[in-house]
């Protein structure tokens, strides 16, 4: 039989759960015992037939009355499970119940695109250029990886791109005058026409697009041109940019990010056009033979979608900056940067 202090007590597994085979899954659970009780507690999953798949002591004192959460890598078979926690006393009763919650393990992703050692070669080359340098890829399956990802810099004209998705948001429908006013803003980084979204969009609907895009380095300035960001918020934000705009502004928006003026399209895109890949993006230029050089992509080829974002400051002169970018992006390419590589300088 239960002992007093186990007799009441119940616990509950809190919420469903969706993870891939062999990535970290957060499993919530709650114990409903007698207020200042502690218990040992053990994960239990089961299949399907309610045969026992798993079972790993995961605490020693969990306390009563909180939700609690475990992360686990789960190394399970593709299916539907349920997972639940038991609770025992010192004298190893149980749980009187336990409510158990749905886990779902889908099949393990593909490895994603840029593979783990493009990537590792691109962040140590940036490593060793001279001045300030961030990256941040955002890689096929979504996940992020970086070279002092979350140190911010001023946005310059990369904030034409924030500025466009505002604009999209606050007026979707086409409007001949302000579509032209955009088209310039991005296509030719035109800073009149993005005073002039600026004027119609403010420093409220800028902060509104990084609240929305989660960008938690981001600091606005009194305009557009002093925002500050980082080259992860960057990477995520063109990662998934189209989320921020409404469907029926995606095709203009596509539009403009991919038809930037041939002389501003070094870097990104003169890395990987001639890869095959359509490039959607923004650079940003600023200083005494342009010593901040700022430029964030997403990149689609083949089904394969990406982001990056290389931002620069210090630079000891502007081509140094555009071998930067480019050369960043050749390594996660499966591309030397080669005196001979870097020569060319545009798409």
């Amino acid at each position: 039989a239960a002992s007093p202090s186990a007799a009441a007590v119940r616990t509950a597994a809190l919420a469903g759960v969706e993870v891939h085979r062999g990535e970290a899954a957060r499993l919530t659970y709650r114990i409903d015992a007698p207020a200042g009780t502690t218990w040992q507690v053990t994960l239990e999953v089961l299949g399907a037939d309610g045969e026992r798949a798993l079972a790993r002591r995961i605490a020693s004192a969990a306390p009563a009355g909180t939700e609690r959460e475990l992360t686990l890598v789960l190394d399970l078979p593709a299916g539907s499970y349920t997972y639940l926690v038991h609770a025992r006393d010192a004298s190893r009763a149980q749980e009187q119940s336990a409510a158990a919650a749905e886990l779902r393990v889908l099949p393990p992703l593909a490895p994603g695109y840029p593979g783990a050692a493009s990537i590792a070669a691109a962040l140590e080359w940036a490593g060793a250029r001279s001045g300030s340098v961030a990256v941040a890829v955002v890689d096929s399956n979504g996940e992020l990886h970086g070279l002092r990802a979350h140190r911010t810099y001023q946005a310059a004209s990369l904030a034409k791109a924030i500025l466009l998705a505002a604009c999209l948001r606050e007026h979707p429908k086409p409007d001949p005058a302000l579509d032209a006013t955009a088209t310039t803003m991005i296509e030719e980084s035109d800073n009149a026409s993005a005073n002039t979204i600026f004027g119609v969009v403010g420093a409220r609907g800028m902060k509104a697009v990084a609240a929305l895009a989660g960008m938690d380095d981001y600091e606005q300035g009194t305009s557009w041109l002093d925002a500050r960001v980082s080259a992860a918020d960057q990477a995520r934000f063109f990662y998934g940019y189209l989320e921020y705009v409404p469907k029926a502004r995606r095709g203009f928006a596509r539009e403009l990010l991919s038809g930037i003026t041939r002389m501003q399209r070094w870097g990104i895109p003169a890395a990987a056009g001639p890869e095959g890949w359509t490039v959607y993006f923004k650079g940003g230029w600023l200083g005494l033979d342009n010593h901040l050089m700022n430029q964030a992509a997403w990149l689609d080829k083949g089904g394969r979608h990406w982001a990056l974002a290389v931002l620069s400051d210090e630079n000891p002169s502007r081509s140094y900056g555009w071998d930067t970018q480019k050369g960043v992006t050749g390594l996660l390419l499966g591309r030397e940067p080669t005196a001979a590589y870097l020569t060319t300088v545009l798409e």
